[in-house]
């Protein structure tokens, strides 16, 4: 890569095409949301409840794909397909079965009627999928500009022996924090399926960097009624995900991951020459952004799309099944009970009431807050909005996002790592209220 010639142009290029990307990605236009989370939300706001209707043209497209796949032996569904298990071809034909029994108000109606369990899913799949279409789309922006070869030969210094982490992973972290936790996601598998990332890095960023967004962090303090310690969570958020990333790298069962990269990527080589880092940053960006073409964008729209649609077909079932478990049974309420007196010994007021809650992150951010926002004490609904932003994997985006991605994560891992980052954060989290309160 050294030997290669940097002309002006391309240092213009990668120049001009990182501006756009930071700008689109990590500058706040409007209090604090981002241009591409602006572009979502005009979007949604002027399809309204026609994006009802997208969710169920896109998962019968994508059921009428796996009959043409399955059944037909097409070659162009087969290979848009990208050679799923059949499990998984099933599971999005009951994705279509679930939407279409929320549609029609199908017995029985106190799961698909129920406006907190099916009344919540075409409104999750469509934010979901419009997000990671529109955010996606455009993160050829920062894949493609050079910014990542920018930041993480800067950053290598850094991120490698705190996080084991390649130097790109700071732009990986950033992401998360200021558009969504599925879009983190989506960069996590677009850096491994470039050879950016092994299995164990992709695995290790997107269950420790794929966070909530800034501007989320304030909706949980808003349900919490915790609104004066908005600016201290967003810190301490920060500050907890970074300490934990560097602790549970290094343990089971992410330690334990192999350290494979995806068949068809390279592992990415660094620069090896004499310039100083800056100098050597600048070389590498300039040449990843001669990648940069009407072809890529194409490309990055198309994938983005894919991935969505993916998403919210392998959601679906398991949000309508979690949700349910949720609010029509007591299992979060006895899974909560051994809990109970392990927060009395870290400290925890309430602890009763706030043991359900520690579980209740796996299946949505935003349950454990409303689970406290009545009648608990304010240090403990502290620990518990705290907990729940830094336990990362939530099946009604991230943790779904997780398992359809390419680097292929199980659900087996998924709650193993949701468990061991929960143990961590609590005691550390349980720390920081006495410290505050």
């Amino acid at each position: 890569m050294e030997n290669q010639t940097i002309e002006k142009k391309d240092t213009l290029r990668f120049c001009i095409l990182s501006v756009i990307g930071v700008f689109m990605y990590f500058i706040p236009v409007s209090g604090s949301v981002v241009p591409v989370v602006v572009i979502v939300n005009t979007v949604k706001k002027i399809l309204g409840n026609g994006l009802n209707y997208v969710v169920l043209l896109v998962l019968i497209a994508l059921a009428a794909t796996i009959i043409g796949s399955l059944v037909f032996k097409n070659e162009w569904c087969t290979r848009f397909l990208g050679g799923e298990k059949k499990s998984k071809l099933i599971h999005y034909l009951v994705a279509l079965l679930v939407v279409l029994a929320v549609w029609f108000q199908i017995p029985p109606a106190a799961v698909f009627s129920n406006p907190d369990v099916g009344g919540q899913i075409l409104s999750l799949a469509g934010t979901v999928m419009l997000t990671v279409s529109i955010c996606g789309g455009f993160i050829v922006l920062i894949l493609k500009s050079g910014i990542v070869e920018f930041v993480g030969t800067l950053a290598e210094p850094l991120m490698k022996p705190l996080f084991k982490l390649p130097g790109a992973a700071a732009i990986n972290c950033l992401s998360s924090y200021v558009v969504s936790a599925a879009v983190g996601v989506y960069m996590t598998d677009q850096y491994y399926e470039n050879g950016v990332y092994n299995r164990r890095e992709a695995v290790a960023a997107s269950t420790c960097f794929a966070t909530i967004s800034v501007g989320y962090v304030g909706v949980l303090c808003s349900l919490g009624g915790i609104n004066d310690m908005y600016g201290t969570i967003l810190g301490l958020t920060f500050v907890m995900v970074l300490v934990m990333t560097a602790i549970t790298v290094r343990i089971p069962p992410i330690c334990r991951i192999p350290a494979t990269y995806m068949e068809c990527a390279k592992p990415q080589e660094a620069v090896q020459d004499d310039l100083p880092r800056f100098k050597r940053a600048v070389c590498a960006a300039a040449l990843k952004s001669r990648e940069f073409d009407g072809k890529a964008f194409c490309d990055s729209i198309v994938s983005a799309l894919k991935f969505s649609q993916k998403i919210i077909a392998y959601m679906i079932p398991i949000v309508i099944v979690t949700l349910s478990l949720v609010h029509l049974t007591p299992l979060f309420t006895w899974l909560g009970k051994p809990i109970a007196p392990l927060l009395g010994l870290l400290g925890v007021p309430d602890a009763a009431q706030a043991a359900p809650a520690v579980l209740l992150g796996f299946i949505e951010v935003s349950l454990p807050t409303i689970a406290v926002s009545t009648g608990v004490a304010a240090p403990a609904v502290f620990f518990t909005v705290l907990l729940s932003i830094c336990q990362i994997i939530f099946m009604t985006e991230a943790g779904n996002a997780m398992l359809g991605a390419k680097f292929k994560m199980s659900f087996a891992e998924l709650i193993l790592i949701f468990l061991v980052r929960t143990v961590i954060a609590a005691v550390l989290i349980a720390g920081l209220m006495h410290l505050l309160f």
